[in-house]
């Protein structure tokens, strides 16, 4: 989920050791397409770089998107990267576009829906919830690093400062403290759900939910998912979004318990080296 004043932020709170970029396409004064490029977030020596390419689905088949990937791919190269990274949703026209490049699927995830207003499942009594408008942010702060480490990613993980996170999450413009939650076992932050929400269109995305190494298997991941569900649904919300890796078996089958419906896959594709495709250029995405 995303709108003008998120996107700006995320290019804003990309840390100066990534190096980012972003190009846009434009015809007649509009934009039609745009590439960012940028090094891994979380890895301080990454040479992994990010290449999205986006093109309007009317502007496609016209070389726009394969004129910005050139663009990135330069770019990729002034900032040493040695392998390339691609994310999208997973369609025909954007597997043909980045595997004529050499790209190869290194991993999936699955993006459900459901509507919060017909999910009866209250949290389980006895677990001690708060929003964080109740918590301290640090708190969700160690759940958040711990929790992300272990989950499945093509880029390696190693933390971010706090001061990073603060930017990139409690500063989001979609961010709401309100119906994120933190779940607390004899006064330890244990489980965290995190909400982006947008009151205008009625949408609203589980950002992340995880729960750290010591409390898991004990629902707590289920516990702070329905507080955030129950505060959507309370708030307007008509519609969340959630992705969760394919491979993630025990969080798949928590959605499934709460009504989420499969909407696709988010794929990612990885290319070794930046060396330029001689292949002819696919319809961009």
């Amino acid at each position: 989920m995303i709108n003008v004043a998120s996107l700006i932020h995320r290019l804003r709170t990309v840390p100066e050791r990534s190096k980012a970029k972003a190009w846009v396409a434009e015809v007649d004064g509009r934009v039609v397409g745009r590439v960012d490029c940028f090094l891994s977030l979380f890895e301080t020596e990454s040479r992994i770089a990010l290449v999205p390419v986006a093109v309007r689905e009317e502007h496609r088949g016209r070389g726009i998107g394969s004129a910005l990937y050139e663009i990135g791919l330069t770019h990729a190269r002034s900032i040493g990267a040695e392998q390339l990274l691609v994310s999208f949703h997973e369609n025909a026209a954007g597997v043909a576009f980045a595997r004529s490049r050499g790209f190869e699927q290194v991993r999936a995830e699955t993006e459900s829906s459901l509507d919060p207003r017909r999910v009866q499942q209250l949290p389980p009594e006895g677990v001690d919830l708060r929003p964080l408008t109740a918590a301290d942010p640090r708190d969700a702060y160690d759940v958040d690093m711990e929790a992300t480490a272990d989950m499945p990613s093509t880029e390696p993980f190693e933390g971010m400062a706090y001061e990073e996170w603060e930017g990139h999450v409690l500063r989001h413009p979609l961010f709401t403290a309100a119906g994120s939650f933190l779940a607390f076992v004899d006064g330890e932050a244990a489980a965290l759900s995190l909400l982006t929400a947008d009151a205008e269109s009625g949408r609203a995305m589980n950002w992340m939910t995880g729960t750290r190494r010591a409390y898991r298997g004990r629902g707590l991941a289920l516990a702070v998912k329905l507080a955030s569900i129950h505060w959507a649904a309370a708030n307007g919300i008509t519609r969340m979004f959630t992705y969760n890796d394919a491979t993630n078996a025990p969080m798949l089958a928590v959605n499934r318990r709460l009504g989420y419906e499969p909407l696709g896959r988010r794929v990612e594709l990885l290319k070794e080296g930046t060396a330029s495709s001689q292949a002819q250029p696919a319809p961009a995405r």
